[in-house]
C-alpha cells in the first residue's frame, strides 16, 4: 500500500538529512512554476492543471517545517516518476526536429448537379527544436518540454529520498514485542514470528507454574450452614465440602 500504517508512527519534524534538501525542494517548487507559466503561454489546460496539482501538493509537504512529508513522500515519488516517463519518452523523439502538421479544408465548385466536393491538405513540416522564425509560443513550448522531464527527475529523487530516509529512522517491530498485530499491520519477518512466539510460550509456562490456575485449586469451605430463611442451623460436618 502506498499509505502504509508505518508511515504514521512518524511524527514530528523529519529527519535532518531531509531538512538539509530544503534548498532543492524550494528549487523544485520555483521550477513547477516556471513550468505552469509555460503551460499557460502555450494553452495547454491539462499539463497546466497537472503541473498546479504537483506544485500544490509539494508546497503542502515542505509548510510547517515538513512535518507532512512522511505521509505523502512515496505517493510523490510514484506521482513524479509516472510523470516523467510520459514526459521523456515524446521529448526523446522530438530533439531531433519537431514535426508540425497542419490540415487545410478546400470546398471545390458546385457541379451542375448541385453536388460539391471538399478537398483536405494535410502539410507536415518539421523544424528544429528551437527556432526563432516559428515565434514565442512554439520555442515556450520546446523550452517547456525540456525542463518538464528534469523537473519530475528531481521531485521522484528528493521525494524518494525522503522516504528512504524516514523507513531507516522509523522504530523497529522488536522494539515492541508486546504489541498485538492486527489486520491492518505489516506482516511480521521470521524473525519477529519466533520472538512472538518465545514471549507467548515463557508466558504460558508461567502460568502454568502457577498453581492457583489449577483445575484442583479450589478452597474447602469450614463452617456453619444457614439456611435461606436467615435461621441457622448446625452443621452435621463442619467440614463437609461444597
Amino acid at each position: 500500500m502506498l499509505l502504509s500504517s508505518e508511515q504514521w508512527l512518524h511524527t514530528g519534524p523529519p529527519p535532518q538529512e531531509i531538512l538539509d534538501q530544503l534548498p532543492l525542494w524550494k528549487l523544485l517548487i520555483v521550477g513547477f512554476g516556471v513550468e505552469f507559466v509555460l503551460k499557460v503561454i502555450v494553452v495547454d489546460a491539462a499539463g497546466a492543471l497537472l503541473t498546479a496539482l504537483l506544485l500544490g501538493f509539494a508546497w503542502v509537504m515542505l509548510r510547517e517545517g515538513m512535518q507532512e512529508m512522511p505521509k505523502y513522500a512515496l505517493i510523490y515519488a510514484v506521482l513524479c516518476g509516472l510523470n516523467f516517463l510520459f514526459d521523456v519518452l515524446p521529448l526523446m523523439n522530438e530533439l531531433s526536429g519537431r514535426t508540425t502538421r497542419v490540415t487545410q479544408v478546400n470546398r471545390l465548385p458546385e457541379h451542375a448537379d448541385g453536388s460539391y466536393e471538399t478537398q483536405y491538405t494535410l502539410s507536415t513540416k518539421v523544424t528544429s527544436f528551437f527556432d526563432r522564425s516559428m515565434g514565442f509560443a512554439y520555442n515556450a513550448e520546446s523550452f517547456a518540454m525540456l525542463l518538464d522531464p528534469c523537473i519530475m527527475a528531481l521531485g521522484c529523487y528528493l521525494s524518494t529520498t525522503a522516504h528512504q530516509e524516514i523507513q531507516r529512522t522509523l522504530p523497529s517491530f522488536e522494539d515492541f514485542p508486546d504489541v498485538s498485530v492486527t489486520m491492518d499491520s505489516p506482516r511480521p519477518t521470521p524473525a519477529q514470528e519466533a520472538r512472538l512466539r518465545a514471549i507467548i510460550t515463557d508466558r504460558e509456562a508461567g502460568q502454568d507454574s502457577n498453581p492457583s490456575h489449577g483445575q484442583d485449586a479450589y478452597l474447602h469451605f469450614h463452617g456453619s450452614s444457614y439456611k435461606l430463611s436467615g435461621s441457622r442451623s448446625p452443621s452435621p460436618n463442619p467440614g463437609h465440602r461444597f
